[in-house]
This record gives C-alpha cells, structure tokens and sequence, in this order.
C-alpha cells in the first residue's frame, strides 16, 4: 500500500503539533500564591485569577466572599469588575441568588449580600501534571439576619487549564448541601428570575454576544440561545471570554440573561419561583465553563465546550 506525500506530510504536521503543545505544558510553571485575602494563581508569574476568600466590603455594605475578582486575560488585562457603581453588589464572577428561604421564613438575599455572609472555612490547592491547576473550597452560607444558622454548605472546584499562549478555560464545579431542612433557593422575583452563575465582565461600547448560531440579541427577559455565549468587543473572532453551562442539567432553566452595560451575564435557574434544596445526595450540583480569549474561532469554540460536555 502506498501512502501519498499529501497524507504522510499531515501525519508530520500533527506530530509536530502534538510535540510543541507536550514542550509548551513542560515549560509551563503554574503556581498558587497565598495572599491574605485569597489566593492568586500565576501562570508562568502572569496571573489568571484571584479568589476572595476573606470578607470584602465597600464602607461596610455588601459584604461578600467566595467569588472571582479580578480575572486576566492573557494579556494581564483585567476583565471582572468588582462593587460597580451601577450595580456595587455585582462582583467578577460568583454565583447567587435573590432568594434563600427556610421553610416558610425569608432567611436572606444572598444577591445584594443581605443578611448573609460567606465563611470560607478550607482551601486546597494542587497542581497537575495534564497542566492543571485546582482549587477546592467548603464555603459555610451562614444567615446573620433573622435565621442565624449554617444553611448552606457549598463545595467548590476551580479548575484552570492553558489551552493556547492566547486562551484558557476556567471550570467551576459547584456542589451545594442544605444543612437544616426546607431550604429553597430562587432567582428575581419578577418576570427576569435571574440567579445562578453570573459573570460580571467589562463590556465594550460595541459589545457582541454570539452563540454556535451567530448573534444574540439581548433583551429585557431571558433570551433562548445555545449552551454557550461568546461575549467579544464586537465582531465574532474578537478578543472576549465565552460562558458555557449545562442547561441540560439545570433544574428549571429560564435562559440567558444578557445586557450590554451595567449589569452582569446570566445562565438563569430556577427563575423566579424557589426551588427546595435536596438534603440527600446527589444534592445539587452544576458546572460552567469560562473561555478567556484573544479570538477563538467557532468551531474552536465548539470543541471546547465538547471537552467540557465530556467531563466527569
């Protein structure tokens, strides 16, 4: 059997591909550094991320931790925006709703940091040899209002991944357990019923938003679209961050909240009725994904979110 100079010299190409991504992840350093209000991680010392692990709040209001801010790009640009002045409850990216109720009483507004704080109680972090790198955290949701309990205990997993000198993925694994009974969970109480993973990024004045599809349009209520959103400056192959989940998964999926300025992104669950918090396992569990780009492609795109779909 003969085999063409046209095939022979792709299987070349593909080691060669194959070799450079093996010598890029040797050369790769990737650290955690300990701060004392979280932890950086640094890849290659440009960093990626910082998690808040400590309390954080603007002249005592809206205290808030266990959340993202600020994220790079692989630029070293910030993305994120924390205590924005339209909306100084927002912060980068965290994941919360306007509800949590126990039994029939309000205990709090974990959305605008009411009557709630988040208590980190244990992180570890760890490096991998595939060039992962992990973080893992049990957060206690501890009411200060009129219910003053444990309520909540969420188990966190970050997991960061280069996928490119020019892109990354960022995997958040949220587990979270009721720890007194009848606890609900539920978004805006209003048509949008927004709550759940909320990405607060930067947005250029010309701001795109596209799925597999091509372009979304925001509107004031949710809004159907694919499993992914790309948010770019403007154009589809521009520099941006792609949000991707599960809906699939999601109990009572409502769609994507988009806005073009002064708010966040938003894949919403339950929508405005609560939802009641199983307190047996499997308790509940969901996943998203964050691409940080300088211009991925469609496909690339599709790809990704493949590898995602696949995960454990």
């Amino acid at each position: 059997m003969q085999i063409s100079w046209f095939s022979f010299s792709k299987v070349l190409f593909s080691l060669f591909i194959l070799v450079m991504f093996i010598m890029d992840l040797e050369a790769q350093t990737l650290t955690f550094e300990e701060q004392d209000e979280g932890w950086l991680l640094l890849d290659d010392g440009k960093p990626r991320y910082f998690y808040q692990a400590a309390t954080k709040s603007l002249d005592g209001k809206y205290p808030r931790a266990n959340y993202i801010h600020p994220l790079y790009d692989t630029d070293g640009e910030v993305v994120t925006e924390d205590f924005p002045a339209d909306h100084p409850h927002h912060r980068g990216i965290f994941w919360t709703w306007h509800q949590l109720w126990v039994r029939d009483q309000r205990a709090a507004d974990p959305w605008v940091c009411e009557n709630i704080i988040w208590e980190v109680k244990r992180v570890k972090t760890s490096i991998h040899p595939n060039g992962a790198a992990n973080l893992e955290a049990k957060v206690l949701w501890k009411g200060t209002g009129p219910i003053k309990k444990n309520i909540v205990e969420e188990t966190l997993i970050i997991s960061y991944q280069r996928i490119s000198s020019s892109a990354y993925k960022l995997v958040f694994d949220i587990t979270l357990k009721p720890l007194v009974r009848e606890v609900r969970l539920g978004g805006s109480e209003d048509p949008k019923g927004y709550g759940g993973f909320s990405p607060r990024i930067k947005l250029a004045e010309n701001v795109g938003f596209y799925d597999e599809n091509g372009a979304v349009v925001p509107q004031d209520l949710a809004v159907q679209a694919g499993p992914w959103i790309n948010v770019t400056r403007e154009k589809a192959e521009d520099p941006g961050v792609v949000i991707m989940g599960e809906p699939d998964r999601l109990p009572s999926y409502q769609g994507w909240i988009l806005r073009s300025e002064n708010s966040m992104q938003n894949m919403a669950f339950p929508g405005r009725e609560a939802m009641l918090l199983s307190n047996k396992s499997p308790y509940l569990r969901f996943k998203n994904q964050l691409l940080v780009h300088q211009g991925l492609g469609n496909q690339e795109i599709v790809n990704q979110y493949r590898i995602f779909k696949n995960q454990p």
